[in-house]
């Protein structure tokens, strides 16, 4: 294979399928370029092109074809884009004008003198300001020489509205003729809403991975002349030395150095429980130091960092995507030249036939009218208002209408451990006590840990509380960063903490002690603790209900096997993962979509996102971390799994409302555009037949409300 390089172009302009293959076409003929793609969620084109290409060519390109491009940046430091403010201010302007042109129309048709240049002065603001963005992409297909859904938005609206004015000056007397000013601008805002829509759906990508880089400070402490002094973290390099402090989150993937800290890594790595690090050690940037101080030597820094991979794979995944809502536009790329090719046979044919082009005029506006895509602006969205209305009542947050396609036909469902199906904080499972009870082992490591700020010390506290164990006051209470804490209790030096910790202390350590804690009193070691995540009180029901369903279930953790296998013992999963990193994650996914399964994944945490957006289906719990959310097509708002059932027949239910919806959109066209054009319906039955599509639509989608 010949060597290649990848370029990432930003390209501005694209409304719909059409649009995406005219710039990978545009992009394809370009000097050089090997393999083109374009993703329209997320407005980026990846290119693989000779290594002596030159990358210009390719932005000179796609500003041939009417569209703008100009080099991808990293999404770690953008900040939110202005295009939904932008779409919002049109919407809210285009609704204002519209609806007193709809009811004066509609309901007061001779209210006012002359109404009908009211109605034309109210009417110009949004067919030639609020459509403005129309006008744009429509040009650009007439330069390309292809159609898009805005050529006929155009032409529809355009024709409504000329052939209004026409009547508005050609009418006598004080009657007020019959116009079509509401059909453009109820099209037009229409439209306007279901670009709201999609605006606001493209913002999730840049928001979902400026939430991975949230996780990584701006500044460091890097050692420069033998001090350590705040540096900007694009400034470090591998091999710098830097200082991690207590909470501090660790910039870069390093090595220990020197000191010793408990680091949470559950946002890489999935595992609730804190673990010891010491020199020789390897720490991941993005993780959490709890307690101590670390000296630590940068080993991967920027894109070859976990973090970067794990940016990169959501990325990745997120162009392989490909929802329901490009339905509307494949057809409509056939649908518009096909409606625009009618309406002009329509004319010609009627012209030639009567010698009057008014006569003409009328059933090709007809045609027009009819085939405005009204119905098929409001059929995804009316359904996704409704179905997410009811679906959030029951505690289930909908996020687009790719949850719905991939629902269809799910079969396979792999499980993330911590934090989905377990508790996510470490809680005490076994008591190891050498020579005195197990309470009296708990009531003293108690009475030293209730001192404490650390997740294990509050699993002890909270297991002696919970056996109603008295905790004696402790005096000269000293913390130890990164090793563990004593004090005296009723006159006795306590000293608990890990092993090493204790044998730095001159505790003799049995080789047999295993337990992650330690406690020893007196100089002698008197005990220890097991830790685990304990599973939600609601999983078991949760993994029986979906079994059921006939799907296959998977356990894919971070955490150590024994932990994975537990639970997946405790829960009956057939199958289980463990040690798994975020990209083995998405990995396994993606091998078992190679072998013909419709996989769906649920999680909650950083670690979960390159899983939850390979996935046909990605779920994410409410509470878990602001990436995963970001990431996923459906959320538990109320972390309660018995809902995900719930979640994947609702999504079921509203892809069928709307598939049924898009065939009220398209059936009257089929009926309407022949009569049309034989001279059946005039514009007033072509817009009523129109506007009762759109009623359909509407009732159909508000069934979703009733159960």
């Amino acid at each position: 294979m010949s060597e290649r390089k990848t370029e990432q172009l930003e390209i501005k302009g694209m409304t719909c399928a059409a649009c995406v293959r005219r710039v990978e076409k545009a992009l394809q003929r370009a000097p050089g370029v090997l393999e083109a793609t374009v993703n329209l969620a997320t407005e980026r084109a990846e290119v693989a092109m000779e290594p002596d290409a030159d990358p210009q060519a390719l932005m000179d390109a796609v500003r041939k074809a009417g569209y703008d491009a100009q080099p991808y940046q990293p999404a770690e430091r953008t900040q939110a884009q202005p295009l939904l403010l932008s779409a919002q201010k049109r919407l809210m302007f285009s609704a204002a004008l519209t609806v007193p042109i709809f009811l004066l129309s509609m309901f007061f048709p001779n209210l006012l003198p002359g109404q009908a240049w009211w109605l034309f002065a109210l009417t110009v603001p949004v067919q030639f300001g609020a459509a403005l963005p129309f006008y744009r992409a429509a040009w650009g297909g007439v330069r390309s020489g292809s159609a898009n859904m805005e050529t006929l938005i155009v032409m529809g609206t355009l024709t409504a509205f000329f052939y209004s004015l026409w009547l508005t000056l050609n009418a006598h007397g004080a009657h007020t003729p019959h116009t079509y000013y509401e059909t453009s601008a109820v099209i037009i805002t229409l439209v306007l809403f279901g670009k709201f829509l999609e605006a606001k759906a493209k913002g999730q990508a840049r928001s979902a991975l400026q939430a991975i880089w949230d996780l990584l400070p701006r500044e460091v402490l890097r050692l420069e002349a033998g001090e350590f002094r705040n540096t900007p973290l694009e400034a470090v390099r591998a091999g710098d030395q830097l200082k991690v402090r207590s909470s501090d989150r660790v910039p870069v993937d390093a090595i220990v150095l020197e000191g010793h800290g408990w680091v949470n890594d559950s946002a890489i790595t999935g595992e609730a429980v804190p673990r010891e690090r010491g020199p020789g050690d390897r720490v991941l940037g993005g993780s959490l130091l709890m307690e101590g101080a670390l000296i630590v030597e940068a080993a991967a820094v920027g894109e070859e960092t976990v973090l970067a991979q794990v940016a990169r794979a959501v990325e990745q995944a997120q162009t392989q995507k490909a929802g329901i809502q490009r339905l509307a536009d494949r057809i409509a790329s056939v649908f518009v030249p096909v409606v625009i090719l009618i309406a002009l046979s329509t004319f010609l044919i009627w012209w030639l036939r009567t010698g009057q082009v008014g006569e003409a005029l009328i059933p090709a506006v007809s045609v027009l009218v009819i085939a405005c895509p009204c119905a098929l602006g409001l059929a995804v969205p009316i359904a996704l208002l409704t179905g997410s209305t009811r679906a959030s009542q029951q505690g289930i947050l909908l996020k687009g209408v790719q949850a719905l396609e991939r629902a269809q036909s799910l079969n396979t469902l792999v499980l993330d451990k911590t934090g989905t199906l377990t508790m996510g904080l470490p809680q005490l499972t076994a008591i190891e006590s050498l020579g005195v009870s197990e309470e009296e082992l708990l009531r003293l490591a108690a009475a030293v840990e209730q001192n404490a700020a650390h997740p294990l010390a509050d699993a002890i506290v909270e297991k002696a509380r919970s056996m109603n164990l008295e905790i004696p006051h402790a005096t000269g209470f000293r913390l130890i960063p990164g090793g563990g804490a004593q004090a005296e209790v009723e006159g006795h030096p306590v000293l608990v903490g890990s092993a090493r910790f204790l044998a730095e202390q001159g505790i003799e350590i049995d080789k047999s002690a295993r337990s992650p804690v330690l406690v020893a009193v007196d100089g002698h070691l008197i005990g220890g603790f097991e830790f685990a995540d304990q599973p939600l009180p609601e999983a078991k029901e949760a993994i029986r209900a979906l079994k059921q369903s006939g799907l296959h279930l998977i356990l894919c953790s971070g955490d150590r096997p024994i932990s994975v296998e537990n639970l997946a013992k405790q829960l009956d999963i057939p199958e289980w993962r463990a040690s798994a990193l975020p990209q083995e994650k998405a990995a396994l996914i993606a091998e078992l979509q190679a072998d013909g399964n419709r996989v769906g994944f649920v999680g909650d945490g950083v670690n979960d996102a390159p899983a939850l957006t390979q996935a046909n289906l990605g779920i994410a719990m409410g509470d878990g971390t602001h990436l995963a959310i970001e990431s996923a097509d459906i959320v538990l708002l109320n972390r309660d799994l018995r809902r995900l059932p719930d979640a994947l027949r609702i999504a079921k239910r509203m892809n069928g409302v709307i598939r049924q919806n898009l065939f009220f959109a398209f059936i009257y066209n089929v009926i309407g555009i022949p009569l049309a054009a034989m001279g059946r319906l005039d514009p007033m039955i072509a817009a009523a037949a129109m506007s009762l599509s759109s009623v359909s639509v509407v009732l159909n989608a508000l069934r979703l409300l009733r159960k």
